[in-house]
């Protein structure tokens, strides 16, 4: 087990209770003005007077935490400063702010797992658990971000979720192969705290005007529960053994109280406001909540192994309702004629059911035999040419692979070029014309195309039916110096997940 601290700009990594790595997050680009301004301050006989006041007319934001010391430092101090930090190499870090978890390649709990980092300038980084080098980095928003609470699920290595709650008031989505992340939901006050719930992965937010926010991953509200009192802090509850997960949420003056859904189901509570709640494993108990105070105690609370939390309770029938004859129908004369057939002719009826079931296979059977010849492979039986098509992934990027192989055992193919012919305002391709090398005989070739479809969530809905005759991507291998193409194909594209466009 290794544990993570933050620390300023530094990941500060601890194995067996003793410091084991730490990683510090790369540095950010210095301005061109400030890296000439401490150029010259490191020069004798420098009027440091007007290029302080150069550096107060940037953008504070923008300077380094040197040059923003520098410019609040009093007249008398300034010399000192300067003396002490000139001949050092500027550098300009950004502060890690939160950080979180992510599998890397199993949900199992005892996988190993990839930090997650988030930084004050809106960077996220993935490490590599073993040799802390970044996997993937990303930024939060096209906006200015400044990320304080980041949750993480999924699997890196398959697919997985990033949500970051900022301080600018809005919940950012980032997924695998994102560079960018997507603004999902925008409050109208700042966030206290975040947590994701399993399986259906929806947001839950608590703000600061004492209301608790429930999402979908689309970022459209559900439902929203107004407390007594300000919202400190949320925990995620799972019970596995109830399949339920229950939200608990700490308030000023010490109540926690757990939510399945937006009703309240059960409270505790503890002897001052709660800071941070966590719930899990510790030593042979499965079920602890750690609660911290802000008057820096720990407390620690066992659940009950025989506790439901009274979920059934609605569904419970009483003794007086058991009791009661369920209202059946009388037996009718129809009834009794149907079940007298069906005991004389059960053979009958079984022959023709199973006879019905064939016939409906061999439909079935017919119709993936004919998609397939006409949408995956095309042959032109005079060049003994066979052209086979396979298209790889959900969208809207699509991985297009062709395979042209070569039938004629004696003559190799050559002067061959693909042509691809689609629509350019539903597709586009990474190469619209692939030149084919020499095709020895009884081999084969493979191109591959990246294919992007260009369609938004509001044209996939507008435009559904019509796009659908349209999906079409065509396939021509031509010889050079010939008008007719020596081989032609069509590949339906199949449909994109609709999350892609709604995420």
């Amino acid at each position: 087990m290794v544990v993570g601290v933050a620390c300023g700009s530094d990941l500060l990594i601890y194995k067996n209770n003793k410091p084991f790595y730490k990683f510090s997050v790369p540095s950010l680009p210095i301005l061109a003005l400030e890296q000439d301004a401490w150029q010259k301050l490191s020069e004798p006989d420098t009027d440091s007077s007007k290029i302080i006041e150069n550096l107060k007319n940037t953008p504070f934001g923008l300077l380094s935490p040197r040059s923003q010391t520098l410019v609040n430092l009093p007249q008398e101090d300034i010399k000192e400063f300067i003396e002490k930090y000139s001949s050092i190499h500027l550098t300009k870090s950004s502060p890690i702010t939160c950080m979180t978890s992510l599998k890397r390649n199993s949900e199992d709990p005892l996988a190993i797992s990839c930090p997650v980092l988030a930084t004050e300038q809106g960077q996220v980084y993935v490490l590599d658990p073993q040799s802390f080098t970044i996997l993937h980095e990303a930024h939060i928003s096209n906006a200015k971000a400044t990320p304080s609470i980041i949750r993480a699920s999924g699997i890196l290595d398959i697919e997985f979720r990033i949500i970051v709650a900022c301080r600018e008031m809005f919940i950012t989505l980032l997924r695998r192969g994102w560079l960018e992340g997507k603004i999902i939901i925008q409050t109208v006050l700042p966030i206290v705290d975040m947590i994701l719930m399993p399986g259906d992965n929806f947001i839950c937010a608590a703000t600061t005007d004492k209301m608790l926010h429930c999402y979908t991953k689309r970022g459209n509200k559900l439902w929203s529960v107004k407390m007594n009192q300000p919202i400190t802090c949320l925990c995620l509850i799972p019970l596995k053994h109830l399949s339920i997960a229950l939200v608990a949420v700490g308030m000023q003056g010490g109540a926690i109280h757990l939510y399945h859904s937006r009703h309240s189901v059960d409270f505790i509570t503890a002897p001052d406001t709660p800071s941070a709640i966590v719930f899990g494993q510790l030593g042979q108990e499965e079920h602890v909540m750690v609660i911290i105070t802000t008057s820096g105690t720990m407390n620690f609370k066992i659940l009950k192994r025989t506790a439901d939390f009274n979920l059934n309770r609605d569904n419970s029938i009483s003794p007086a309702a058991q009791s009661k004859p369920l209202p059946l129908p009388k037996r009718s004369k129809l009834f009794l004629e149907q079940s007298m057939r069906e005991r004389q002719h059960a053979v009958d009826m079984h022959q023709s059911f199973q006879q019905d079931l064939v016939r409906l296979r061999l439909i079935a059977a017919r119709t993936v035999v004919q998609v397939n010849s006409n949408q995956a492979a095309a042959g032109n039986e005079k060049e003994q040419l066979k052209l086979s098509a396979q298209v790889l992934g959900l969208g809207p990027m699509f991985t297009l692979i062709l395979t042209l192989e070569n039938m004629n055992s004696d003559k190799a193919l050559i002067e061959l070029s693909a042509v691809f012919h689609c629509k350019p305002s539903i597709y586009k391709l990474s190469s619209y014309i692939s030149a084919i090398p020499l095709i020895p005989p009884g081999l084969a070739y493979k191109i591959e195309t990246k294919v992007k479809e260009c369609l938004n969530s509001e044209n996939s809905t507008e435009e559904g039916a019509a796009i659908s005759t349209t999906q079409i991507i065509r396939v021509f291998i031509v010889r050079l110096g010939q008008v007719q193409p020596v081989l032609a194909a069509t590949i339906n594209m199949p449909p994109t997940d609709p999350l892609a466009y709604t995420v």
